[in-house]
């Protein structure tokens, strides 16, 4: 293909999807294979670019103003604050620039409050008084506190019942993981979060291999290990020089070599309800 037979495949595959087609797109709707974007045209920004096309998505440069206006669209769209599914849904970007940008989703309505208030977006403000009007009138998520408070002494434990974590409020998994199981679904629930993109479950040692964003647009392979407790993986004898990360849900091993990342899902959990809740609080004027 020829440049300029390459550039108008992408324009066409563009205009088929309504929007920027990303590398799979255009090597499986466009056939323009993954080599020649690369080789010809320098990779996916530098095609868009030079099919006339502005570059957008993960790995570019967003504004503020752009983020929020697209968050402000959808919301007056669905006449309600979307959650991230319904932005992915409808919107132009993906929500990890959110996440990046305002620290997690319920962050992104106090933002979006914040940015019409400054003085040099009165304007604005007037544009999108209905948007406003919906978070100021979004109620109330009060996300409760519990406390291991209960001794067990105090409870008898019924010996033909399972035993289960804490609640948690979340969506994906009602109570808190009691082992390396749950520990393994809820890095599933929050790998996109985290910054990783899984590539293979194994049975052996790493657990897991996955990709991870480590500045925008560039990423590296990691090899990860799940386990309840961090300490096991000692007691495992596990070799820290073939493992990068350990994924937990309790991190208590005070001897964990120091080229050892250790991700403690449990306090990540509670990051995203201490900030969820006073994100809501400060954006619904709680």
């Amino acid at each position: 293909m020829k440049k300029e037979e390459i550039l108008r495949a992408i324009r066409d595959c563009a205009k088929d999807l309504g929007r920027n087609p990303n590398l799979r797109e255009m090597r499986e709707i466009a056939g323009v294979p993954t080599k020649t974007v690369y080789k010809q045209l320098g990779g996916v920004a530098s095609a868009l670019k030079a099919a006339g096309l502005t570059p957008i998505g993960p790995g570019f440069s967003l504004t503020e103003t752009e983020l929020l206006l697209d968050w402000g669209a959808v919301a007056r769209n669905l006449k309600k604050v979307p959650s991230a599914w319904e932005y992915e849904r409808q919107g132009r970007f993906t929500p990890k620039p959110f996440y990046t940008r305002f620290d997690n989703w319920m962050g992104v309505p106090k933002a979006f409050c914040n940015f019409m208030g400054k003085p040099k977006n009165q304007g604005l403000n007037r544009q999108w008084r209905d948007v406003l009007k919906l978070i100021a009138t979004k109620p109330e998520v009060v996300v409760p506190v519990w406390p291991s408070a209960v001794r067990p002494s105090r409870r008898r434990t019924l010996p033909d019942r399972p035993v289960y974590g804490s609640p948690m409020q979340l969506a994906e998994m009602a109570h808190a993981p009691t082992n390396e199981m749950g520990v393994l679904f809820m890095f599933g629930v929050m790998a996109r979060r985290l910054g990783f993109i899984v590539h293979r479950l194994q049975p052996g040692f790493p657990d897991c291999i996955a990709m991870r964003e480590i500045a925008p647009g560039r990423w590296q392979r990691v090899r990860i290990e799940f386990e309840f407790e961090s300490r096991s993986f000692f007691k495992h004898r596990h070799r820290a020089d073939k493992c990068d990360v350990i994924v937990c849900w309790k991190h208590n091993w005070k001897e964990c070599p120091k080229g050892l990342e250790v991700v403690e899902l449990g306090k990540e959990v509670e990051n995203l309800h201490r900030g969820g809740a006073e994100a809501r609080r400060k954006a619904y004027g709680g």
